[in-house]
């Protein structure tokens, strides 16, 4: 039986973790395929943790690495991520497809040589739109999306410079790097294509406060702002972006 190994970089909210279940939930719970097993690996879990590298006696029936999102920063260092750095940094040597998502998107350009910081445009949060370049269109991860559709997000800090050799898939006014190639069959995107409508509206709810202030930082109309982002997730076709999630999965298991 082949299984994803999901290299799981921190904690959700409790709130949304009792109600949705925590990082790791939000992918098995998108991906029901029989037959197919996964493998959670805490990397944050200790001051030194092991290297989430795949020994040879464990590599077999591994079809493809997912790392998840985070409450971290890339730009911030943390003692847990050197070691899943330098597995970034090679990730390609192991052979099996791999997507990082959100902090673990940042933490690939940033192993590589890219540049991540705080969004100077602030959060993006709700249902946002994407644009794909020309380049996505000839991408298997990117397959089956038009050319401008919609991705559920939540994060604080974006992407800013891509490393060299990167080819970039998908971009938007909040983040210019919202999805990108890092070579062959490894990929990092912006947005959450695990996330359902329910997870973020959880999380623009307990963030109301913080959002609302933001927006006011950033020169946006604060009155009825959480109001605006719960709306987007009302809109026809707010989850596109699942279908990089599915197609992830089909090239794991050579679909």
């Amino acid at each position: 039986m082949k299984r994803i190994l999901i290299l799981k970089t921190g904690d959700t909210a409790r709130d949304v973790s009792a109600a949705h279940g925590d990082y790791d939930r939000w992918f098995t719970d998108a991906i029901p395929r029989p037959g197919l097993e996964f493998e959670i690996r805490d990397v944050t879990r200790g001051a030194e943790p092991e290297p989430p590298e795949l020994p040879a006696r464990r590599a077999d029936g591994v079809a493809g690495i997912i790392v998840t999102g985070s409450v971290s920063a890339a730009y911030r260092a943390e003692p847990w991520m050197p070691p899943l750095e330098r597995f970034l940094s090679q990730a390609e040597s192991w052979g099996r497809p791999v997507l990082c998502v959100c902090f673990g998107a940042q933490l690939l350009a940033h192993a590589r040589g890219g540049k991540v910081i705080l969004n100077p445009a602030g959060w993006e949060i709700g249902s946002a739109l994407m644009h794909q370049t020309d380049a996505a269109l000839r991408d298997p991860l990117m397959a089956g999306l038009p050319r401008e559709f919609r991705a559920l997000a939540t994060h604080e800090d974006r992407i800013e410079r891509l490393p060299a050799g990167c080819v970039l898939l998908a971009g938007n006014d909040n983040s210019p790097v919202q999805a990108f190639r890092a070579t062959a069959r490894v990929w990092g995107v912006q947005f959450h294509p695990e996330a359902t409508a329910a997870i973020i509206d959880k999380l623009i709810r307990l963030r109301a406060d913080n959002l609302t202030r933001d927006a006011a930082a950033h020169g946006l109309a604060a009155e009825g702002h959480v109001e605006r982002l719960l709306g987007t997730l009302r809109q026809p076709g707010i989850d596109q972006g699942r279908r990089v999630l599915d197609n992830f999965v089909r090239i794991c298991l050579g679909e």
